[in-house]
């Protein structure tokens, strides 16, 4: 029969042409609700500091992935108890504020696999206040700064030290053999030369790379009620305000297969 034959997109662009002015008329009510309600909620300041978290190095001085450099985990590390408490203690904020009013992120580069790539942390701090907002974000990079500062401080006091004790045995060994030039003292002035020459090249591989930092402080912050945030809502709520005509269209009781029945 006529009536049972299969639909096709000219029967459903026909059912949307009927219920044209449904579409319009949700898309436009949807648009401008989402734009009244930009009125209605309280505003709100997002303001973002971003921290270099630096390249954790093997006491070789190679290149090593840990937890809190690692772009898969790092994130997870500054919202750690520690992180969030020195936060908390610097801005006089609970903890539970702190957890709710930041967002931290730590993005990998597009296409790679590696995870012991430099990473940079990026953290939002969202508040009713501008000014809180700024002080919250900056204290954040501030205490992430110290946590991604400590592995790689560790390292570095570490070789540095080991340098300076080797250059005062090499001293005491140099005096002993001007006073005792015997063939066990040249032998341990040689391979004391040998293990500091390798401690200087961990070392400079380690000071080559570069330390943990602050990128940028948060100076300002955005504002939820600023016009490009409340066309933006609009526009969100007009593709869904247009979503929503379609399936209205569409569902119209009959709608496609009166569309397909022979005029």
């Amino acid at each position: 029969m006529a009536s049972e034959r299969e639909i096709t997109l000219g029967d459903v662009g026909r059912v949307l042409w009927r219920g044209r002015w449904t579409i319009v008329a949700t898309t436009v009510i949807a648009a401008l609700a989402a734009f009244a309600i930009t009125f209605a909620s309280d505003t709100t300041y997002t303001a973002t500091s971003r921290v270099y978290l630096g390249q954790a190095t093997t006491m070789m001085g190679n290149l090593a992935s840990t937890p809190g450099t690692n772009p898969l985990t790092a994130a997870t590390m500054l919202q750690g108890d520690h992180v969030v408490g020195a936060v908390s203690e610097a801005t006089g904020l609970t903890p539970g504020t702190v957890r709710a009013r930041t967002d931290v992120s730590v993005p990998r580069a597009p296409g790679t696999v590696v995870t012991n790539q430099p990473a940079i942390a990026s953290i939002a701090a969202t508040m009713a206040d501008r000014d809180a907002a700024v002080r919250l974000a900056n204290a954040y990079a501030r205490a992430a700064l110290g946590t991604a500062s400590t592995g790689y401080e560790a390292v570095s006091v570490t070789l540095e030290k080991q340098v300076r004790d080797l250059y005062a045995e090499e001293v005491r060994l140099q005096a002993l053999a001007g006073q005792q030039p015997s063939p066990d003292t040249l032998t341990q002035l040689a391979d004391l030369r040998e293990l500091l020459a390798v401690s200087e090249l961990q070392l400079a591989r380690v000071r080559q790379i570069e330390a943990p930092a602050i990128v940028t402080l948060a100076t300002g912050a955005s504002s939820s009620a600023s016009t490009s945030n409340r066309v933006r809502t609009a526009i969100v709520g007009g593709v869904i305000g247009l979503l929503l005509g379609l399936v209205i269209a569409l569902a119209t009781r009959g709608g496609i297969r009166r569309a397909a029945e022979p005029a």
